[in-house]
C-alpha cells in the first residue's frame, strides 16, 4: 500500500482489516531535493514494502532515513535497504543507535539531540525525544516545512484502512482507537515522562503522522485533546 498525502510525501506500509481487528504500519517517503525515508515496517513486510517504495524511487536515490523507534514494526525492513545502500545516514536517538549497532555494524547511524534540528535539502526537521513513550529511545520528528508530526508510536490508534486517513472514520471510531492504543501502550508510562506529550500539544499542527492507525487531519483536534487530558492527569477535555 502506498499513497500521497502531499506533493511531497508519500505513506507507505501495510495494513490488516480482519472482522475483529484493524491495525497498520506506516512508513512515510519525502520527495524533494533530497530523499528521505521516515521509519520502516516489520522485517515480514519488508519484500513487498521495498518493492512499493522502488516504484517511487530507486533506492540509490534516497538520501537519509529518519529512524523515530528502534523497535522491529518500526525498523524491520532496515536491513533490505542497507543491503542496498548500506552507506546511507541513519538518523535517530542515541538509545536508539546502541540498540541497532550490533544488528548493523556497517550502519551509518547518527545520534540526534533532543529538540535539535536538521536540515536535508529543503527540507527542516526538528526532533523531540519522548523516552518511556514507550521505549527509552523513542522521538518524533516534526517537519517545519509542511507542520506535520511523524509521531511514530504516539499518536497511534487501532484502526486501519486504506488510504489510511481519519476521514473514514467517525470522531467516536478514532477515539475509541486512539484511546484503547493509549491504554496499552502509554498508560504505564510515569507522569514526568508523558510531560512532553504538553510540549508537543504546543507546536502548530496541520497533521499528525503515526506510525500505526491512520493520518489525524480532520480529527487531530480531538485526538490532541485525548492525549492532553490523559497525560495531564486531568478529568475534563479542554
Amino acid at each position: 500500500m502506498y499513497y500521497p498525502i502531499s506533493e511531497k510525501i508519500t505513506v507507505l506500509g501495510k495494513v490488516i482489516q480482519k472482522p475483529n481487528l484493524s491495525f497498520s504500519f506506516l512508513a512515510y517517503l519525502l520527495q524533494g531535493e533530497k530523499n528521505v525515508l521516515i521509519d520502516t515496517v516489520p522485517e515480514k513486510a519488508g519484500e513487498v514494502f521495498l518493492t512499493e517504495l522502488k516504484a517511487l524511487i530507486p533506492i540509490s536515490q534516497l538520501d537519509a532515513i529518519i529512524l523515530n523507534h528502534s523497535e522491529e514494526d518500526h525498523s524491520g525492513a532496515l536491513g533490505l535497504l542497507l543491503a542496498e545502500k548500506e552507506d546511507i545516514s541513519i538518523y535517530c536517538t542515541e538509545a536508539c543507535k546502541q540498540r541497532l549497532i550490533s544488528r548493523y555494524p556497517n550502519g551509518q547511524f547518527i545520534a540526534v539531540e533532543h529538540l535539535s534540528t536538521l536540515k536535508i535539502g529543503t527540507f527542516q526537521f526538528r526532533f523531540t525525544h519522548t523516552p518511556g513513550l514507550h521505549w527509552d529511545d523513542n522521538m518524533v520528528t516534526y517537519f517545519e516545512n509542511e507542520k506535520i508530526l511523524f509521531s511514530n508510536d504516539l499518536f497511534g490508534q487501532y484502526l486501519g484502512c486504506q488510504p489510511p486517513l481519519d476521514k473514514d472514520y467517525s470522531v467516536e471510531d478514532v477515539l475509541q482507537g486512539a484511546k484503547s492504543y493509549f491504554d496499552k501502550v502509554f498508560a504505564p508510562a510515569t507522569i514526568e515522562e508523558k510531560q512532553v506529550v504538553l510540549k508537543i500539544r504546543d507546536l502548530d499542527l496541520k497533521c499528525v503522522a503515526p506510525g500505526h492507525g491512520v493520518i489525524l487531519k480532520e480529527k487531530l483536534e480531538d485526538v490532541l485533546a485525548l492525549y492532553e487530558k490523559e497525560c495531564a492527569g486531568t478529568s475534563e477535555i479542554r
